[in-house]
């Protein structure tokens, strides 16, 4: 916090004896939520697989959901250097965190639906079992455009609680930036997989994270 008021010009040194904003109470209830959606989908969509999560980054995961609504607190004490120069910023981060969250599910609800074909596929007797069974070219929502829209949903999820706080949360941007690049990085790998995998029956103009763009 301290490199951080250096930084950005804060003037705040000291705790002041106060609740957090209500704009910071408004990006934890919606910061809530997404993981409560997350955590529904874990448990009760996703279908059982062999793979297997890095310990490393099971560890990280845990970290991250943990001090993410931590650095919202503490930016609500610790505002920047800058004001917010529109009252619209927060309504519009609710909107985009609406909207990219209900792009999100539908994205998942595609890659479940998938999954659960294709083991029902490779469960039945009868069906030969070739190695791409195991996979299919995901279709519909935002896949038309890009290959990890689901990525892109979460990345934007970010930004609108960063908005939400009317762009005040200075240690919340570091974690946007954290996402984009970690997110941007995985994007980039399952693309090229896309590709190597299915050839030429993969779309040639779907890109990777960002429609029409990249």
């Amino acid at each position: 916090m301290a490199f951080e008021q250096w930084l950005l010009g804060s003037t705040q040194s000291e705790v002041p004896t106060a609740y957090p904003s209500k704009l910071a109470v408004l990006a934890l209830v919606l910061f809530t939520i997404h993981v409560l959606i997350r955590l529904k989908e874990c448990v009760y969509d996703q279908p059982s697989t062999d793979a297997r999560m890095h310990t490393g980054q099971y560890a990280v995961g845990i970290v991250f959901y943990v001090l993410t609504p931590l650095a919202v607190v503490a930016d609500s004490y610790y505002p920047p250097g800058w004001a917010s120069q529109s009252s619209w910023i927060a309504p519009i981060g609710v909107a985009i965190y609406i909207y990219a969250s209900i792009h999100q599910w539908r994205c998942h609800q595609i890659l479940y639906s998938l999954r659960h074909r294709c083991i029902d596929t490779k469960s039945t007797p009868q069906e030969s079992s070739t190695k791409l069974d195991s996979y299919a070219i995901p279709t519909g929502d935002l896949f038309e455009y890009v290959s990890c829209p689901h990525f892109l949903c979460e990345i934007l999820v970010y930004i609108s609680l960063w908005m939400v706080t009317g762009c005040q949360a200075t240690t919340l941007l570091w974690v946007v930036g954290w996402t984009a690049i970690n997110l941007g990085i995985t994007a980039r790998e399952s693309q090229q997989w896309y590709q190597t995998r299915f050839g030429a029956g993969y779309p040639c103009d779907r890109r990777a994270l960002v429609p029409f763009v990249w």
